[in-house]
């Protein structure tokens, strides 16, 4: 998507984004770490130090959510925030568990301690990841920051399925230790119609649709290098 400088309604902005999002080079679904999963080749080593590193994201994101909610201003808004917060916590669902706890199940399906979770050393494009997710909320219009999760859990679902399926059919996982993924197939999906309704109530001028456009693609970049794993 081109830089616009003539203002578009924010729906023709949404719709544009998306088209961008779904060519971008650094879509997590077509990840070679994915690819390698889903095709079998990925040696349980690389599937580990992903595990390692990818939580380090998401034991943060509970924390993240609640920041959201914290800065959002609109009441009808605030609500479905909260509920992610509530889902990323302790989850909605009865039997449900919070995601990163749902992580912690897969993470011991393949040798990997909580206490091996909790200390991993994080890699330069971790940090990097963690450190801008925390900085937006802190630096940005609460509806910039939350629209361009268009970018970030608009588009797990994709990846998150194919890696549940790819660690049942490849490597033999049961389904109830890789539901950390089943769950985000749907649940980001919800999430990312969420920051897309905030996104036409909100991106209306073409200053705030540069800057969601800018901080939605730097998000898909962050999250693809967290998952680029050592041979």
């Amino acid at each position: 998507m081109a830089v616009q400088s003539d203002a578009i309604s924010s729906a023709e902005f949404v719709r544009r984004l998306k088209e961008e999002i779904s060519k971008h080079p650094k879509q997590r679904i077509n990840h070679p770490f994915v690819r390698a999963v889903c095709a079998g080749t990925a040696s349980l080593e690389q599937i580990r130090q992903w595990a390692l590193q990818d939580y380090q994201f998401r034991r943060a994101v509970p924390r993240i959510a609640m920041l959201r909610y914290l800065a959002c201003s609109d009441p009808e808004i605030a609500p479905r925030i909260f509920e992610v917060v509530e889902e990323e916590t302790r989850g909605l669902l009865p039997g449900s568990a919070g995601h990163p706890d749902m992580f912690v199940e897969f993470a011991a399906s393949i040798g990997i301690t909580r206490k091996e979770l909790e200390t991993a050393r994080l890699r330069p494009a971790t940090a990097a990841h963690l450190y801008y997710a925390e900085l937006v909320v802190h630096t940005l219009p609460w509806f910039v920051m939350m629209a361009a999760q268009i970018g970030a859990e608009g588009t797990f679902p994709p990846a998150a399925a194919a890696l549940g399926q790819g660690f049942i059919k490849q490597y033999g996982m049961k389904p109830g230790s890789v539901r950390f993924f089943t769950v985000h197939a749907e649940a980001d999906e919800d999430h990312g119609k969420l920051a897309e309704d905030i996104a036409l109530r909100y991106i209306t001028s073409p200053p705030l649709q540069e800057q969601t456009r800018a901080v939605t693609l730097r998000r898909m970049e962050l999250l693809y290098d967290i998952w680029t794993v050592d041979d």
